[in-house]
């Protein structure tokens, strides 16, 4: 999903820490885990990391030809919450989501949706967004 560039003989792998060949919602989900919690990290730029994670979903979901864009959607949700609870408490955390109070933010965001699944992205976000 990152550091990975798709050339004529096949992908060009520029640093391989996260290159997978498998599900694709694992790409989206994961790409969209890097711009919820940059928004953490960086709240001033919270509108425009929502802008492009409506840009991502939007673009990706629009290119799923091999099967129902609903069913990889839905995958991805369920992914996104996972992701996010691991990069607070799993083996490799952000490295730029330090106070504890932001650790908690996305603790209370990515359990119930682990609990709970949603099938939309845009519900993510928009759970996202509300105060």
């Amino acid at each position: 999903p990152k550091n990975i560039l798709v050339g004529p003989a096949g992908p060009v792998f520029l640093d391989a820490e996260c290159a997978w060949y498998g599900d694709p919602a694992f790409d989206l989900a994961f790409c969209l885990n890097h711009l919820l919690l940059k928004s953490v990290w960086r709240p001033d730029t919270t509108a425009a990391f929502l802008q492009c994670f409506d840009a991502l979903c939007a673009a990706y979901l629009a290119g799923v030809h091999w099967e129902p864009a609903a069913q990889l959607e839905a995958r991805a949700a369920w992914l996104l919450a996972g992701m996010l609870l691991a990069r607070v408490d799993g083996k490799s955390p952000a490295e730029y989501i330090t106070a504890e109070a932001d650790r908690n933010r996305v603790r209370r965001f990515a359990i119930p949706l682990l609990l709970q699944p949603v099938r939309r992205l845009s519900e993510i976000r928009q759970r996202w967004s509300a105060p």
